[in-house]
């Protein structure tokens, strides 16, 4: 048997566990060939979690590059139309209070996220603490933010209240129910403030509208889904097995069993956060009102960066009315932050609300503080959390070896 040579454990593994191996080389190539059928199963085992993590890697490697790239085109145009200069001006010049009121739109942001969660908890009476619920939230943040349709994040906050001895299934149910009250507090405010200002929307979205149609669809979709499963659970059960079948058909998706299983699992977190929701309204609405906050945080940046840059002839309510309209755009892009969608929009919406020399500007400092800090505020939770890990490892490691010192 062949093992291409990915690490040189796998090689120091096989000689601990003294196999009849032989390593050649070759120009691009390494390999250990063990002698006969026989390769034990502990070597089998550390090469495809080997692979599996090559894999994972070069996805976030691939990941991180499509961010730092967005960053630069967005750069290089600004530069090519003259807007770089003008645009390092009004980031020197802007108005640090505003720019502090954009740093704190971001904590509400952050907080409140927080809070749904933790709250969520209270109400399950589970006996979580603020601080794990904050350190979940910072973990979802970096992973859903380096990954495609930040698809990342919520398993890995799943695994990060398990070291805290909260099982799964209430994580998931918990995520579950804020992804409603968020999309649902999105949805309602934007549709709202769309109505009440129809004509100045109409006025900045112009080709944009069809951007804006696709994000109201693709985000009432996922709530209406959320709202199906209250009335009828194995409709949703057809339909989305029969979109899946589709799917796998047209190649789209591989592997449909492990897809099945998936389906199933997350079919019944959702049915199980439905059943919570419906018996509990007053504790829906508190939700609710708590997701409608933490949207009002993350919008609320864009006016402060608007008066940062000396700014004042449109209302706190014009600018939030384009801000959810971008948002709820972009949101669905199957990229890691939406990026290009988000920078995008913002170009094609605000381009008359910023004057000339300060769009630029206004759109880095803006992704600043509603991605790039979120995100690398999430690093750090990451890092702590691992580190809390460690130690915890330790600890449990040396307990163990104590106990087993005073054994007779």
């Amino acid at each position: 048997m062949v093992i291409h040579l990915h690490d040189t454990r796998i090689f120091r593994l096989a000689q601990v566990e003294k196999c009849p191996i032989s390593v050649w080389h070759s120009a691009n190539q390494c390999a250990i060939l063990f002698h006969g059928r026989f390769c034990p199963p502990i070597i089998k085992k550390r090469f495809v979690i080997l692979k599996k993590l090559s894999r994972k890697t070069l996805s976030n490697v691939l990941n991180f590059l499509l961010i730092i790239g967005t960053i630069l085109i967005v750069i290089i145009l600004g530069a090519r139309s003259g807007d770089l200069p003008s645009a390092w001006q009004a980031l020197i010049h802007a108005d640090k209070a505003w720019v502090l009121g954009a740093l704190i739109s971001c904590a509400v942001f952050i907080l409140f996220e927080t809070l749904l969660l933790h709250v969520f908890y209270r109400f399950q009476h589970v006996p979580a603490r603020f601080s794990a619920s904050l350190i979940a939230t910072l973990i979802g943040m970096f992973y859903s933010g380096i990954t495609p349709a930040a698809t990342g994040g919520q398993p890995m906050q799943v695994v990060a209240m398990s070291k805290r001895k909260v099982s799964s299934g209430v994580t998931s149910s918990a995520l579950a129910v804020k992804f409603f009250c968020f999309q649902s507090a999105l949805l309602l405010m934007g549709a709202a403030l769309w109505l009440l200002f129809r004509d100045f929307a109409a006025q900045h979205i112009g080709a944009a509208r069809w951007f804006v149609y696709a994000g109201f669809l693709l985000n009432g979709s996922a709530v209406l889904l959320v709202i199906l499963l209250c009335i009828s659970r194995h409709t949703v059960h057809k339909l989305l097995f029969s979109l899946l079948k589709l799917l796998c058909r047209v190649r789209l998706i591989r592997r449909e069993e492990l897809w099945r299983t998936r389906l199933e699992n997350a079919l019944s977190d959702f049915h199980e956060s439905v059943r919570m929701i419906t018996k509990h309204p007053l504790q829906l609405l508190v939700l609710l009102l708590i997701a409608c906050v933490q949207v009002l945080g993350l919008m609320s940046v864009s006016f402060c960066v608007y008066r940062a840059l000396g700014l004042s002839a449109l209302s706190y309510a014009h600018i939030l009315t384009l801000q959810l309209l971008l948002y709820i755009g972009a949101a669905f892009t199957p990229l890691p932050g939406a990026s290009g969608a988000q920078e995008g929009g913002f170009y094609i919406i605000f381009s008359a609300v910023f004057p000339d020399g300060t769009l630029l500007g206004a759109l880095l400092l803006w992704r600043f503080f509603t991605y790039y800090l979120p995100t690398l505020l999430g690093l750090g939770g990451v890092i702590f959390d691992s580190v809390q890990t460690i130690r915890g490892n330790l600890t449990q490691t040396e307990n163990n070896s104590a106990q087993s010192a005073d054994l007779p």
